[in-house]
C-alpha cells in the first residue's frame, strides 16, 4: 500500500480503520465527490452545531442534533459547516 507518510508505513500498511484527516470543515463547505474521494466517515466538534452532512449514497444528515466526538461512518459526498463554532472532521480510509 503506497500513500502513508514514510516508506516504513509502507511497507507494514495502515493500521487503523481511518488513515488520514482529507479536510476539517469550518464555516463553509466541501464537496468530497470528485478530488477528494475516500472520505469514509466523519466526526463533529464545537459548541453549537449547525450545518449538515451530504452522504455519498444520497441524503443529508443535520449535524446539530449529533454527539460531539462520536464517529459517524459513511460516506461523504459534501460537508456544510454554518458557523465558526462547527467542526466537521471528514475521515478518509
Amino acid at each position: 500500500m503506497a500513500g502513508l507518510v514514510t516508506d516504513e508505513l509502507n511497507k507494514f500498511g495502515p493500521f487503523g480503520r481511518y488513515n488520514g484527516v482529507l479536510k476539517v470543515v469550518v464555516n463553509g463547505s466541501h464537496d468530497f465527490s470528485s478530488g477528494s474521494l475516500g472520505a469514509a466517515a466523519f466526526i463533529v466538534s464545537g459548541s453549537s452545531l449547525a450545518g449538515r452532512v451530504n452522504c455519498a449514497a444520497g441524503g443529508a444528515i443535520e449535524v446539530g442534533p449529533l454527539s460531539t466526538g462520536v464517529v459517524y461512518e459513511m460516506g461523504v459526498a459534501s460537508a456544510v459547516s454554518d458557523n465558526a463554532t462547527t467542526s466537521i472532521l471528514v475521515l478518509r480510509r
